[in-house]
């Protein structure tokens, strides 16, 4: 029986190494995504600058560099995984919180219902007291 031992610790680290190479995979793809998003975000900026319509196009820029900062806070999740094999859940927190404030920005007020806007209420409440309540697991440089 102690031959089978080398067998199956060869299984296991396979079988560990196969999320590290995922999550190497989606890393490469975040960046490549918020390369885009940071070039949409300042194509944007200049339409806005070129329209002067800063009333409409601002709700526009708001929303691209939100989307930009929840693909960062993603894949910074990311790093911290491949850094220390742990996933830091306050960050996922900022990263929903950041996702649904996005979200409400650009609700319209008199087409949206009651029941939405309470769950969205109550939605970011939850993630306000996680983010609040939850340490984070990876210490971050002052």
């Amino acid at each position: 029986m102690p031959e089978s031992r080398p067998t199956l610790d060869y299984i296991i680290l396979v079988f560990s190494l196969v999320p590290m190479a995922l999550y190497f995979v989606v890393a490469v793809l975040l960046t490549v995504i918020a390369v885009f998003s940071v070039y949409d975000a300042l194509r944007l900026i200049g339409a806005m600058m070129v329209s002067h319509d800063f009333a409409n196009d601002l709700v526009q820029v708001i929303y691209s560099l939100l989307l930009t900062i929840t693909i960062i806070v993603l894949f910074e999740t990311v790093t911290i995984y491949l850094r220390t094999r742990h996933v830091d859940v306050r960050a996922l927190l900022i990263a929903g919180f950041t996702v649904l404030v996005r979200q409400v920005i650009v609700y319209n007020i008199t087409s949206t219902d009651a029941i939405q806007m309470f769950a969205t209420v109550a939605l970011l409440a939850v993630l306000i007291a996680g983010i609040v309540l939850v340490k984070s697991e990876v210490p971050y440089p002052a």
